[in-house]
């Protein structure tokens, strides 16, 4: 049904175009302004006219980001530690000490 509506506006467009171009041409470029007013108003973004024109969803974009954060949580939670070697880790907590000292120090100086 919709979209004999549709083809019956197009058609009744077609024929007053015909007849006068410029105000057939006026009554659309009306029509689409007034469809992208409410389209704007309706859209959550607090961009508007600019969101609506963009074409992106803010839902769409926050579902994207919600994703990427849940598989980083699941490759923390599933890295095993008992994977690493000892002698690493021990290397990389005396680096990460030295360099606490150092930073100490350097606040001790002032």
């Amino acid at each position: 049904m919709k979209g004999l509506c549709y083809i019956a506006l197009i058609i009744g467009f077609f024929m007053f175009y015909q007849q006068n171009p410029l105000y057939t041409i006026i009554i659309l470029v009306l029509f689409l302004g007034v469809y992208i007013f409410f389209k704007s108003r309706s859209s959550r973004g607090n961009n508007g006219i600019l969101n609506f024109l963009s074409g992106k969803n803010p839902q769409q974009e926050n579902k994207i980001d919600d994703l990427i954060t849940l598989m980083m949580l699941q490759q923390l939670l599933t890295s095993n530690p008992q994977n690493h070697d000892t002698r690493n880790n021990t290397e990389h907590k005396d680096k990460i000490e030295k360099i606490k000292q150092e930073v100490l120090n350097l606040l001790e100086e002032d």
